[in-house]
């Protein structure tokens, strides 16, 4: 009897040192951050080609005969993600300013506008050539440049930024611990997943440009910023 109650005792025992979790170490939690900055090589480019006149159907033949041409000049230029981005033709009313006392009248229609964009992406070394060979052929509006890296640099970047800020938190962590005389035990978890700051381009070009600024035309890609931040929690050991 003795021995059974002496073995349900260290049974017991052992059951409940298997059912109590072991005493996790304090931790410091520390942010780390990154950026890499990356080269724009490519233009990505809205073009306008717009008409006016009194005749709706000769504005729309206006704006269609140099969109094509401007599409084809592109299509020789092998331009890249090519896409005609919004068609519009609208008529053009006089203003009416009714009488007191009378019923206002239908306003008359004086003309018709119309505008057809087109976007697309080139090297950056190509844009302001590009631009101004597409002016010729019929575009005469340049709404947009917007210089950008490529998507193959950009996914690089990320990749390596990420790891930047992760050894960025751990060499953090690992400072704040010795500074403060206790032993380093570990890294208890690390979050990346909040929002990325960024990419953060920081372009030089020409904006809202209209046929007559196309001599001469520069386009500098300048560069992006690629930043990430890593929440590190680390364990460490008191004396």
């Amino acid at each position: 009897m003795k021995i059974r109650l002496a073995l349900l005792a260290a049974l017991t025992s052992t059951l409940v040192q298997a059912q109590t979790p072991p005493a996790q170490q304090p931790t410091v939690t520390v942010l780390g951050r990154a950026e890499v900055r990356i080269p724009n090589t490519e233009a990505a480019i809205q073009l306008g080609c717009e008409g006016a006149g009194t005749d709706e159907a000769a504005v729309r033949d206006d704006v269609g005969s140099r969109s094509q041409a401007v599409a084809a000049l592109l299509k020789r230029e092998n331009a890249a993600r090519l896409q005609t981005t919004s068609v519009s033709i609208q008529p053009q009313f006089s203003p009416m300013q009714p009488e007191p006392g009378r019923q206002a009248q239908t306003p008359e229609v004086l003309g018709y506008t119309g505008r057809s964009m087109v976007g697309f992406v080139v090297p950056v070394e190509e844009a302001g050539r590009i631009i101004t060979a597409a002016l010729d052929a019929g575009a005469n509006s340049v709404v947009a440049v917007q210089t950008q890296p490529a998507d193959e640099t950009r996914r690089d970047a990320e990749s390596k930024v990420l790891s930047l800020a992760a050894k960025d938190a751990e060499t953090q962590a690992r400072a704040l611990v010795s500074a403060l005389g206790l032993s380093w035990a570990g890294i208890r978890g690390i979050d990346a997943s909040g929002n990325p700051p960024g990419p953060f381009p920081m372009p030089r070009a020409a904006m809202m440009m209209g046929a007559e600024t196309a001599p001469g035309l520069d386009i500098q890609g300048g560069e992006t910023v690629v930043a990430r931040e890593v929440v590190l929690k680390a364990e460490f050991r008191t004396p």
